[in-house]
């Protein structure tokens, strides 16, 4: 690509992040991979130098030397002596995933990166799949977590399991009307919650728009829950299995 790339180099793209990689890791390599074909594009043609080089005279029997003005390719800007042309890349991240999270993340480069704090004031929710586990509990919700508890979970059933994830979402939502600054009492207000588009417009901790099970065969279990992304967590997906862990409680 060279210059003529990096000039073009502006915009927002999706990458997919699967479980056990770390967000970073996803970004430097990303940035590798750009850096790669930047650096692959052919560099200009070296300048040339005029330097005297000590030689023999033409036509001279006698072993005589002199200096000869001669061009020759400077050394400046070989890559073996400078490097690559390109070592960084600025590349912004929309959202972030916890570790053990897959799911596409949204990636900015160049003047893209300006985008993203576009889409993050579009009040875009995140969708979510979770799976849960009944009968144990680990010290960070996470499958590979030490094991803190363990019980029995035959009593739990579809239908109680969808009754505390009501009472999940009917709390959030509340918090959504408060985190909102929507006048109840308007038009205005009744038109956005009849359509379930009120979103907290300033900072907020992590809600949860939707909730709702789409599989259950005990132990296992599969959530749906839509998140707001108006929270001031850098982790928001660490918090999704905190709410699993609630629904799993199930009396």
């Amino acid at each position: 690509m060279g210059l003529a790339g990096l000039a073009r180099l502006h915009g927002l793209f999706a990458a997919y992040k699967p479980p056990g990689l770390k967000w970073k890791h996803l970004r430097d390599t990303v940035e590798l991979q750009l850096l790669k074909g930047l650096n692959a594009g052919k560099r200009p043609a070296s300048e040339h130098r005029v330097r005297f080089l000590l030689g023999p005279v033409e036509g001279s029997e006698e072993k005589e030397l002199t200096l000869t003005a001669t061009s020759v390719p400077s050394l400046i800007d070989h890559p073996l002596v400078r490097g690559p042309a390109f070592t960084s890349l600025k590349i912004g991240m929309g959202h972030r995933l916890d570790a053990q999270a897959s799911g596409v993340l949204v990636l900015g480069v160049g003047r893209g990166r300006r985008l993203l704090t576009d889409m993050y004031n579009a009040h875009l929710t995140k969708d979510y799949t979770v799976h849960g586990l009944l009968g144990k509990a680990t010290d960070d919700f996470c499958e590979d977590g030490r094991l803190v508890e363990k019980t029995t979970y035959d009593h739990v059933t579809r239908e109680k399991l969808e009754r505390i994830l009501a009472l999940i979402q009917g709390s959030h939502q509340k918090a959504l009307v408060m985190y909102s600054n929507v006048d109840l009492q308007t038009q205005e207000a009744y038109e956005m919650a009849v359509s379930g588009e009120i979103r907290p417009m300033n900072k907020s901790p992590m809600l949860i728009t939707g909730i709702r099970c789409l599989q259950f065969a005990p132990p296992e279990f599969l959530l749906d829950p839509g998140v707001s992304v108006r929270s001031t967590s850098v982790n928001k997906t660490a918090q999704i299995p905190s709410e699993e862990r609630e629904a799993g409680n199930v009396n």
